[in-house]
């Protein structure tokens, strides 16, 4: 069984490829992609798998952009935080769903019904997808974070969120630079973050960074087609957009939609 995961947060991509191996010994991992323009150049490089894991919320957007930017010819197993999207799944026809944390017990189902139903009689239908990722968009109002916590020595404030040019990982701790250049510690991953904002303000650079759309001053181009930002307030290292990642930092930051 040859097998792609599409997955942004590492951890949970390392734990689905250890349940996934002791379920399925003889599965083979062709990759593990991390955001909607990393997944569509390895489609266009490398021959179809037989089954894909596809995380809902990406770095750069929804996986559903995927479908609508290219044809996806083999079965799917969606992977979500969000119960909301349990019935839109089945609606697209995919194989399952599973919710994160991915148990052991939920993978080993939906395997078996891949291999039950979709394993040799699969057919893709993107048009049906695509009419249900329209749908999905028009009936759902994402309500986004006005407030993070902070802490100053022992005291827990709120920063608005407007307020924020960037937050950034450093020695495994997350922190928050206002425009005032105040820094300051949080208590969330830059995952959880991201998830937390609305991806028309904000962009998730790369591991270590995510940054408003109002603290780039200018991007240049930097060695293997990367991006280097300039921001505001400055920051006193490098802040580098991979080059699967900067087509579509280039589209946000021109306020396209992703």
């Amino acid at each position: 069984m040859k097998v792609i995961i599409v997955e942004d947060e590492a951890a949970v991509a390392r734990n689905l490829v250890d349940i996934l191996v002791e379920s399925e010994p003889e599965a083979e991992i062709m990759g593990v992609l991390e955001s909607v323009e990393e997944t569509l150049e390895w489609l266009r490089n490398n021959p179809a798998p037989e089954l894909g894991f596809f995380d809902i919320r990406l770095a750069d957007g929804s996986c559903f952009e995927i479908f609508e930017k290219t044809k996806i010819e083999f079965p799917v197993i969606f992977t979500t935080a969000y119960d909301s999207y349990a019935l839109q799944a089945f609606k697209v026809n995919s194989v399952d769903y599973l919710l994160k944390p991915v148990r052991r017990d939920d993978l080993s189902k939906a395997l078996n019904r891949y291999k039950q139903y979709f394993h040799k009689n699969y057919k893709a239908d993107n048009q049906l997808l695509i009419e249900a990722i329209r749908e999905l968009r028009r009936s759902q109002k994402k309500e986004y974070k006005k407030n993070f916590l902070v802490y100053i020595r022992d005291r827990i404030m709120p920063v608005p969120v407007d307020l924020i040019a960037y937050f950034f990982l450093e020695n495994e701790k997350v922190c928050c630079i206002t425009f005032e250049g105040r820094n300051y510690s949080m208590d969330e991953s830059l995952e959880r973050i991201q998830k937390q904002l609305n991806p028309e303000n904000f962009f998730r650079a790369n591991r270590q960074f995510i940054v408003s759309r109002q603290s780039v001053h200018s991007a240049a181009h930097y060695f293997h087609r990367k991006l280097k930002l300039s921001l505001r307030p400055e920051c006193d290292q490098p802040v580098l957009v991979s080059k699967t990642r900067a087509s579509a930092f280039k589209q946000w930051l021109e306020g396209k939609k992703l």
